[in-house]
């Protein structure tokens, strides 16, 4: 992760981009949003392929022949449900001006928000000329037609992808500046991941989002809300992996009491505390690797050993020397864990790809992938001690399993525990290869605190939350808005808000090559 040498007098190239289709998520919030009424439409539509840990990537947001046909039944159910609420939607009364002018007036105020830009009038008039076929059908004209509109308007490409065509930029042809309305669209999709607000629709008309401080301050505005702890708990969610616990099975001989209540919690313990380390103002990232507190409620309390925790609400527990951020988080535990046992490989993965930014490659083809067999006389930290042993296996291993091992004091659903088979756990460890973590650990917490001061490891915070945020893998052209990035987020005290509206800022988010290739 080499520093980029960067002249702030040179111009900026925003880098690669592509269109970005809604994933499931943001189409279900923009459907919400737009209509009032939460349907949960894309709960049942195709899951998104994962790119860098994200399903946002705009390269894995593929439109299969499966998509379109999901598409379209929620189009017919968005136009049922806007026309069996139609005096809801309608922005005239069809009586006074008639049921043409009425269809026009609707489609001009709710294709707006549809498409998060306003219509020409060729989009219109071609829309409006399905007033002509609901007036075949044997229904009320003005609903028929109102439902066809709807239809038409959240199968469109301008409803389900958020297209980007930019304008000239005076003296710079390799450049275009994105349109008020476009940078409205990054703006709510990046801190809500839903449609634009009113608000911001007027702003885009206003030319304020021309200008840097306009953006900075409709990102500001949009922080405020409370849908944006919503909209970006997504990154923190996919980026550490929690959301992954609600799928997760356990061994049922080795963790009997494992079910969904137990994986809910979990999740739910989760995202209070990453929310609390991202949100609250006595905090900042840097609590999100070496907070000793953990939250909980009673029940949850009660499996891990956690005292002081009465009732169903999770709250703030005491201070605890075995617990540091995320590291220690029993969610993050479990989803880097084996079904009946801990797994070194797999939780050196974790901090090598999600904390410190530096994936391994896959095992050569000609090593063949075999875990151990179960030793009821031995550790898993035992089992596993063949890895650096083979020479096949070493190169990368050696990278892996040091840092794996330092969570041995945790099993599988991310409880304490001195002995394994009768034998007293080693989580003693290393870390190598990095800025400035390369040293000996005493447990997983010594890690996390060793985290919460490093510089790789927040460059790493930066660098993921940029491919969230572009929906994108980092090129060479990127290199010094990471950094500026990284620069910002530091010099702001590690807020998490800062890093967002630096990315806002960034000539990356308001600007867009004008020949472009195919984004990582």
């Amino acid at each position: 992760m080499l520093q980029p040498v960067c002249d702030p007098d040179l111009p900026t190239d925003p880098g690669p981009s592509l269109p970005r289709r809604l994933d499931r998520t943001e189409y279900d919030h923009t459907i919400r949003d737009l209509l009032g009424e939460d349907l949960r439409l894309a709960a049942d539509f195709v899951p998104e392929e994962e790119a860098l840990g994200f399903d946002n990537n705009a390269r894995a947001l593929q439109v299969t022949p499966l998509h379109a046909e999901q598409f379209l039944s929620a189009a017919e159910r968005v136009g049922a449900f806007v026309g069996e609420h139609l005096d809801r939607f309608l922005p005239c009364d069809p009586d006074v001006i008639g049921d043409r002018a009425c269809l026009e007036a609707f489609l001009r105020a709710f294709g707006r928000r549809a498409w998060r830009r306003p219509l020409d009038e060729d989009e219109v008039t071609r829309l409006a000329a399905l007033y002509d076929v609901a007036a075949t059908l044997d229904e009320p004209v003005l609903r028929a037609s109102v439902e066809l509109i709807v239809e038409a308007l959240v199968q469109s490409p301008h409803f389900l992808y958020r297209v980007e065509m930019g304008e000239p930029v005076p003296g710079r042809p390799d450049l275009l500046r994105l349109t008020g309305y476009e940078v409205a669209a990054r703006l709510s999709y990046l801190i809500w991941r839903s449609m634009p607000d009113e608000a911001l629709l007027a702003s885009a008309e206003a030319g304020t989002l021309r200008r840097a401080a306009g953006v900075t301050a409709e990102a500001r505005r949009l922080l405020a809300d409370p849908r944006a702890r919503d909209g970006l708990w997504g990154f923190f969610a996919q980026w550490l992996r929690i959301e992954e616990v609600l799928r997760l099975e356990r061994d049922p001989h080795d963790y009997p009491g494992w079910d969904d209540a137990w994986a809910r919690r979990l999740y739910d313990q989760g995202r209070r505390f990453v929310e609390h380390a991202a949100w609250s103002l006595d905090t900042d990232l840097r609590a999100l690797f070496d907070a000793p507190y953990t939250f909980a409620d009673a029940t949850l309390a009660s499996d891990y050993g956690w005292s002081g925790v009465v009732g169903d609400a999770f709250v703030q527990t005491d201070a605890d020397a075995t617990l540091a951020g995320v590291v220690t988080l029993p969610a993050v535990l479990a989803v880097t864990s084996k079904p009946n046992r801990t797994s070194p490989i797999n939780r050196g993965l974790f901090v090598r790809d999600r904390l410190l930014c530096t994936p391994l490659p896959p095992p050569p083809p000609s090593v063949v992938v075999v875990p151990p067999d179960p030793d009821p006389s031995l550790t898993t930290r035992e089992l596993f001690a063949a890895h650096t042993a083979d020479e096949a296996c070493r190169g990368c291993h050696r990278l892996i399993d040091p840092i794996g091992f330092a969570f041995e004091h945790f099993d599988a659903v991310g409880r304490w525990r001195d002995v394994e088979n009768g034998r007293p756990i080693r989580s003693d460890g290393a870390v190598t290869g990095t800025l400035d973590l390369d040293g000996q650990l005493d447990g997983a917490a010594d890690l996390g605190r060793a985290l919460a001061d490093s510089e790789h490891a927040h460059r790493c915070v930066s660098l993921q939350f940029f491919r969230f945020a572009f929906g994108r893998g980092e090129s060479e052209a990127d290199a010094c808005a990471i950094d500026g990035m990284y620069g910002a987020y530091v010099a702001g005290g590690y807020r998490f808000a800062g890093l967002v509206e630096q990315v806002t800022r960034s000539d990356a988010f308001r600007f867009r090559r004008a020949l472009d290739e195919e984004a990582p």
